[in-house]
């Protein structure tokens, strides 16, 4: 039987100019393969853009967290293969990280690398590697010294324009059209208009936006808006200001504005600025939790009344402010929209729902009786499809066995023997990912006697809210018991809603396997010697909270109510 292998694909942007399109890659590998007399299992393919945190990178081949050689590896010490094809070496890497991952990754797993247009040495690879990352470097380098030599002679070279300029060859040119919506803008902002009176009047008027690839999804936002005021410096000087490498480069322009309309503009700006006064936010027990029918999470504005009076010392109440809504476009704004909630209303009703909800947890325990029969049910079926996937992985051995005897008596070809081996390896493959998942399925003997252990998280959780409905005098003590009440929000809401008529629905999250680890762990008591009761999503501030070490997330229950608030 040949030898499994995959097929590794890689191109970026540093291979414009280079004939190693996907698909001639692919191509190739495939004919080397059967040259070679290897079974092709799987192909993985980096061949887009993709996000790493808020920024689109491409796959560079000195870049070691590409989503398709990452699952690879990941694969590799599932033992799905045992050889990896690649076109080329830089295929797989050009540069030392991604190469130490992928020899690493090899050298553990006794895999085999085979190249279609080269001959791979892993002797040499590291100095393959280093040569290529220098390669890069000098490429960039060079491309970075042409970029400043055209910044520095004047001509126009990349970047977003601004508003009012067009870039035509080397040169940076005014767009009379747009420059007379830049002068009305100025002239307005010095008139006192309002940025959301200015949006409508732009909007009436049709006035023209600068072309972009993206699709807008509102006509003159806000931020188009900050963005051109933003820029007065540079269009009452004339100036486009470009930087590279640290350097900065300016281009001169015609200007659009004139010195006294930026003058005025800077003086009215200037006034309209405060120094930001740091005021805690610790009162407003629901914030990052609020959202409003708009679909955006509510901010937080403190009142003018309480920064004025703010003194550095904290007591309980004392900072007053509200949840805002903040969506600004008003084609935006959902009718069923309050716009803002006053904290102390929304925090006192969020609170009562909470503690209502752990007094009176029928609900709660409904999902959760639900959550564990589905859990069961699916830990029932995981264990005889997974007595089904063994025996037949056990007949697959035997088959090929089988196959190969046919073969060399000669009852069936060679060919035929390949074609069966190879379909018989992929169908190993795919009872291998099967197995896998089913072996992170949750374990049965944890459901057992589910209902006690979490009928106990629940009553230890009530008797800790209970000891927070008297507020101490110490403000000390209060602080503590505020930072008490907004750890037990942060544990158990995962989200509030709120309409215009002040009605609060509250989402509570609570993580069920969690629960049933955490007591199974501590011999069956849902007790955590003195400690805040566990067993949510984990909380940092609290070092007695643990994570779980359940993958999915089919261990939550979450019931979204307004919760009748009786005896609070």
């Amino acid at each position: 039987m040949g030898k499994r292998a995959v097929i590794y694909v890689r191109t970026s942007s540093e291979q414009q100019g280079e004939k190693c399109s996907p698909a001639e890659q692919e191509s190739d590998c495939r004919k080397f393969a059967a040259q070679q007399g290897l079974v092709v299992v799987n192909v993985y393919r980096d061949t887009e853009r993709y996000r790493v945190k808020n920024k689109w990178v491409e796959p560079s081949g000195t870049r070691y967290d590409r989503p398709a050689m990452l699952a690879m590896l990941r694969d590799a010490a599932d033992d799905q293969f045992d050889v990896i094809l690649a076109w080329r070496e830089d295929r797989l890497y050009r540069g030392m990280r991604a190469m130490l991952l992928i020899l690493e990754t090899i050298q553990q797993h006794n895999l085999t690398i085979m190249l279609a247009l080269e001959t791979f040495d892993p002797a040499t690879a590291p100095l393959k590697a280093w040569l290529a990352q220098v390669e890069l470097e000098n490429i960039k380098e060079r491309m970075t010294m042409g970029v400043k030599a055209r910044l520095k002679a004047g001509k126009a070279n990349s970047g977003q324009d601004r508003y009012g300029y067009r870039r035509v060859g080397e040169q940076i040119e005014v767009v009379p059209e747009e420059a007379k919506w830049v002068q009305q803008i100025f002239a307005w902002y010095i008139a006192g208009v309002s940025m959301r009176e200015m949006r409508r009047r732009l909007i009436a008027a049709n006035a023209p936006q600068k072309d972009t690839t993206a699709i807008r999804r509102i006509p003159w936002s806000f931020n188009s808006l900050k963005g051109i005021l933003h820029g007065a410096g540079d269009y009452a000087r004339g100036v486009k200001t470009q930087s590279r490498e640290g350097e900065q480069f300016q281009m001169k322009l015609i200007p659009i504005l004139d010195m006294d309309t930026y003058r005025k503009f800077m003086e009215l700006r200037e006034s309209y600025i405060h120094p930001a006064q740091q005021v805690p936010k610790i009162d407003f027990l629901i914030r990052g939790l609020l959202y409003c029918p708009c679909g955006y999470k509510m901010g937080i504005r403190i009142s003018k009344s309480s920064r004025d009076q703010w003194d550095g010392e904290w007591e309980v109440g004392r900072i007053r402010g509200n949840y805002t809504c903040v969506c600004k476009h008003d084609e935006l704004i959902s009718p069923d929209c309050p716009r803002y909630v006053k904290n102390a209303e929304a925090d006192r009703n969020v609170w009562r729902q909470v503690c209502n909800a752990i007094n009176h947890p029928e609900l709660l325990l409904e999902q959760a009786k639900l959550l564990v029969d589905e859990l069961k049910t699916d830990a029932l079926i995981s264990g005889n499809d997974k007595e089904l996937i063994e025996k037949e992985l056990d007949n697959l051995v035997v088959g090929r066995q089988w196959v190969i005897t046919q073969a060399r008596k000669g009852v069936i070809s060679e060919a035929d023997m390949d074609q069966h081996l190879m379909d018989m390896s992929i169908r190993e493959v795919d009872l291998k990912k099967q197995l896998n998942a089913i072996q992170d399925a949750v374990d049965a003997q944890l459901l057992v006697d589910w209902e006690g252990k979490v009928q106990q998280y629940l009553a230890d959780l009530k008797e800790g809210i209970q000891a927070l409905h008297r507020m101490p005098e110490a403000p000390a003590e209060q602080r503590r018991v505020v930072e008490l009440k907004r750890q037990i929000i942060e544990t158990l809401v995962e989200k509030v809603s709120v309409d215009r008529d002040h009605q609060f629905t509250v989402t509570i999250r609570l993580h069920l396997l969690g629960i049933l680890e955490n007591t199974t762990g501590n011999g069956g008591s849902s007790s955590n010697g003195g400690q805040w009761p566990t067993g949510g999503t984990g909380n940092r501030s609290n070092p007695s909270i643990r994570t779980t070490g359940f993958k999915s997330r089919i261990g939550h229950i979450r019931v979204s109510a307004n919760w009748i608030m009786q005896g609070m």
